[in-house]
Parts: structure tokens; sequence; C-alpha cells
């Protein structure tokens, strides 16, 4: 097992293919992660506080790290026409593309800020409707169909491939895209992820501060520090098991 994780090869033994237009995705990410994180520290300045997007957004791209060992999981590889980071460490895929950071911080940005309004509007259509079956009904088909869309489509134009697929897939010249798995573990993630997320004591603060005391710390920096910590905390955790369960599935077959 100590020799696998590297055994696919940086082009996964020729399952990626020549990759289209692969700096729209590398550069195009940084660009918008960019322009994201002056909109907020402006907004932090002139409100002293910092948004629940922008919170997200920190502890989103807090979380990229996670992404090499949830891939080598799921059979996913980069394609090695990215810019990557220039280390190799097992149980991770071999293609460490250097945007990872950027990519995670609008991509889960943008899942959660949809959810969020989605569920607001469904709650307030649904009274009656508690928030966990609210959650439940909006975050796992939006999780899928999101992962379906931006996965699916970055395989097809080869930025990245399963090279080793469960089930159904969608196939191209380029890369192939599973249906099933991570693809459903993945959905399953976000339900839990939005669970917590949505999560709120009596006074409208989200119960993942009370982890830092953040709901009793006084107005101010070190108030919005501890609120940064709990939301890097909470979200690598959670994430940090999703990508756990891959790595044990990989190597409970192999």
């Amino acid at each position: 097992m100590s020799s696998l994780w590297l055994s696919i090869g940086h082009d996964a033994d020729g399952a990626v293919g020549q990759p289209l237009a692969p700096w729209v995705f590398e550069i195009g990410s940084v660009i918008v992660w960019l322009a994201l994180a002056v909109y907020f520290y402006r907004s932090y300045l002139q409100n002293g506080q910092l948004s629940r997007y922008a919170l997200i957004f920190i502890g989103a791209t807090s979380m990229f790290w996670l992404e090499f060992p949830a891939d080598w999981g799921a059979f996913l590889v980069y394609s090695p026409s990215f810019a990557l980071f220039p280390i190799e460490l097992p149980y991770t895929t071999p293609n460490k593309p250097l945007f990872m950071p950027a990519a995670y911080g609008w991509y889960f940005l943008a899942i959660y800020s949809l959810i969020w309004f989605l569920v607001d509007r469904l709650r307030a259509a649904k009274p009656g409707w508690s928030r966990v079956l609210v959650v439940i009904v909006i975050a796992a088909p939006f999780f899928y169909i999101w992962n379906l869309l931006v996965e699916g489509f970055s395989a097809v134009v080869g930025w990245w491939t399963y090279y080793e697929v469960f089930g159904p897939a969608i196939h191209s010249d380029r890369g192939s895209y599973p249906l099933i798995f991570p693809v459903v573990p993945f959905a399953l993630y976000g339900v839990i992820e939005a669970l917590v997320l949505t999560w709120k004591d009596s006074q409208g603060r989200h119960m993942l501060e009370h982890l830092t005391g953040a709901h009793r710390a006084p107005k101010g920096s070190g108030r919005e520090l501890r609120r940064i910590l709990a939301w890097i905390i909470t979200m690598n955790t959670i994430f940090g098991l999703f990508a756990l369960s891959l790595v044990l599935f990989r190597c409970a077959i192999s």
C-alpha cells in the first residue's frame, strides 16, 4: 500500500487527456478570489464585523489542503498542465494545483450562499417545516446537481478526471466523471455541513461560534478572530471527516 499512492503516475497512466483552456479555471479562480477578498475586507472596514459570507469564504479557503487526500480516495487526478505545488505526499493525489485555495474560496461560497438563500425562502413558504427537513430537501439535490454541473464539465474538458469509476459515469476523450461515487457521499457531506452552518441560537447567532466563545466576546477585532477560528475549525473538521471516509474507502478496496 505504501507505493500505491504514486503508482498511478502524474497522468494517471494516460487517463488524463489534453485539457481545454486550463487557464480559464486556473487564472479565473485567482481573479475571482482576489476580488472577493477585497470586497469582504472593505465591507469589514465599513461595518466592523465579518458577514457570514466572508466567514464561509475564509473557512472554505482554509479547507483546500483536504482536497488532496479526498482526491486520492476518490481516484481523481488533475491535469499536469496546471501549475502545481512541488510536493508529493502519500495518500494524496499526485497533481496538486496551486489554484486550489482560491478555487475553494469561491466554490463553497457560491454553494452555501445559494443554499442559505433557498433555505430561507423555503422556510418562509413552509413555516411548519423543521430546519432539518428544509436543509435536507434543499442541500441534498443541490450538492449533487452543482457537483454534476461544475465537476462534470471540468472532467469533460480535461481539467481533471476520475481514472477509476464505480457504476455509471460521463466519459469523454479528455476525462471521466462518475455519477455515484464520490458524488453521493459529497452530497451527504453537504447536508451535514449545511445543517451545522444554518444552526443558530436563540439570539440568531451561529451555534458554531460558541466553540471559541465568540458569542460572548465584546465587539471588536478579538471577537472577529474568534469567529474566524470557529468557522475554520468547524468547516475543516466536517470536510476532513468526509475526506477521511474516501481515503478509508480506497484503502479498504485496494
